[in-house]
């Protein structure tokens, strides 16, 4: 009995999912307040369709996989999103409007062209992870250390030179990826990342110094490097216990 119980919530549960998810902006339209996801993934779109920001009821807007150029403005009528994901595009630009997506938990935009954010990227205060991986970044807008939420940050494979000092600003940040850029210097101030657990700073050959401060982070469990990364002698010391250095 409690075996059949189980299979009828689990089956009301799905039908619930079924009419709230879709894969068309048709069948979404059609069902304008009961669409909570919208699935586009590998469409071969060129653009958001317009017809997707009448959908103000989405939280999950999926278009992995197209070649879409830019995010527009009208993203930020989309008040509800969770959930963006823009990864595998042709990406340029995203409008400053993205920073009205107040509830927004993930965006990502990895394997893009993008060279700069908008500052307004600060605003998403409950944003908790960040996928930028496989772009042409350049620098980061001193707006990121408005993101309070933040845990996952993964800025691999891109062209930066410098991280902003307000990164340490990102108190909630626990993983961290670096590699693969062309930093010279961190900023001391990602010693302030009090609940950082795992950071790559690998493959970054122009890597001159890492400060100290980093050492302090008690959480600070994983630090992957290569072997001409210069670290500070209290990193390779006994100074935290729990700190393993990781060659990559």
């Amino acid at each position: 009995m409690k075996n059949l119980s189980f299979l009828l919530l689990i089956s009301i549960f799905l039908v619930a999912c079924s009419g709230t998810r879709f894969h068309s902006v048709d069948a979404a339209l059609k069902n304008k307040d009961r669409a909570k996801v919208l699935t586009l993934s590998k469409k071969g779109l060129t653009e958001i369709p317009k017809e997707v920001f009448e959908l103000t009821s989405l939280e999950e807007l999926n278009l992995f996989k197209n070649r879409i150029t830019e995010i527009p403005p009208e993203i930020g009528k989309l008040k509800n999103l969770k959930r963006l994901v823009l990864s595998r595009n042709n990406l340029v630009k995203i409008a400053p409007e993205i920073g009205q997506l107040e509830k927004l938990e993930e965006l990502s935009v990895y394997f893009n062209e993008l060279k700069t954010l908008p500052s307004e990227i600060g605003n998403l205060k409950n944003l908790e992870e960040l996928k930028l991986e496989y772009n042409q970044l350049e620098e980061l807008p001193a707006s990121i250390g408005n993101l309070k939420s933040l845990v996952y940050l993964y800025l691999g494979h891109n062209q930066l030179k410098k991280l902003p000092p307000e990164i340490g600003n990102c108190e909630s940040l626990s993983l961290f990826y670096l590699g693969k850029n062309f930093i010279e210097y961190l900023p001391s101030e990602m010693g302030n990342l009090s609940s950082l657990v795992e950071l790559d700073i690998s493959n970054s050959g122009t890597l001159l110094d890492v400060p100290e401060s980093l050492c302090y982070i008690r959480k600070l469990e994983i630090v992957y490097v290569d072997e001409n990364t210069v670290l500070p002698y209290c990193m390779v010391g006994n100074v935290n216990p729990r700190l393993h250095i990781i060659l990559k």
